[in-house]
């Protein structure tokens, strides 16, 4: 008598084969999650950046500027300061104020007397301020509308040019960055002390 050897084909059944495709799929979606996590995090970051770069860059453009100014002037009111014709009136603020204008070097398509200056300013929502440039009498927000400044101070000593003493002004600057509606605060502060002496 001859034994028939009957050999079994080995193969993934049904339910294996959904079970592996379920296991699969959960691990995908769990990894996606976690991918789109990071990728919002990332653009979150990289506005808050954004913000800061240019937060540092209207502190340093201020300090370049008022390095190369003469006749400083510091107040508490912006339209206590004469800024076109010749004036070269000048002041301290040993307690800090929240404009300062001054005769910036002469640069090109200058006019002679005219000052430029600094201020803190409510925007157009009547909600946050900005910090403006006001060249004569045109002023122009230089920071983000995503940072609302809550403080800028400046603190001018040896405004006097005829007095022999190097000015300086000293800036600080706080507010805070909205990126996604989370408020994140900052604080800078700098030393100008004064080219032309």
């Amino acid at each position: 008598m001859q034994i028939k050897n009957y050999q079994k084909n080995k193969a993934f059944t049904l339910v294996e084969l959904m079970v592996a495709t379920s296991i699969f799929v959960v691990i995908m979606l769990a990894s996606m999650g976690s991918l789109f996590t990071l990728l919002d995090a990332s653009k979150s970051a990289r506005a808050l950046r954004f913000a800061m770069d240019n937060v540092n860059f209207a502190m340093e453009s201020m300090s370049r500027s008022i390095r190369m100014g003469t006749y400083y002037k510091c107040v508490t009111s912006p339209t206590s300061i004469t800024m076109t014709g010749n004036s070269t009136d000048f002041g301290d603020c040993s307690g800090g104020g929240t404009f300062i204008a001054f005769i910036p070097q002469p640069y090109s398509g200058y006019v002679a007397g005219t000052r430029i200056g600094y201020k803190l300013s409510l925007r157009a929502d009547n909600i946050t301020n900005t910090v403006q440039r006001c060249d004569g009498s045109n002023c122009i927000d230089i920071v983000s509308p995503d940072v609302d400044i809550q403080r800028l101070n400046f603190i001018v000593k040896g405004s006097d040019p005829y007095d022999g003493i190097q000015a300086s002004v000293y800036i600080i600057m706080k507010g805070t960055v909205k990126v996604k509606g989370v408020p994140t605060t900052f604080s800078l502060q700098t030393m100008a002390s004064q080219r032309n002496f």
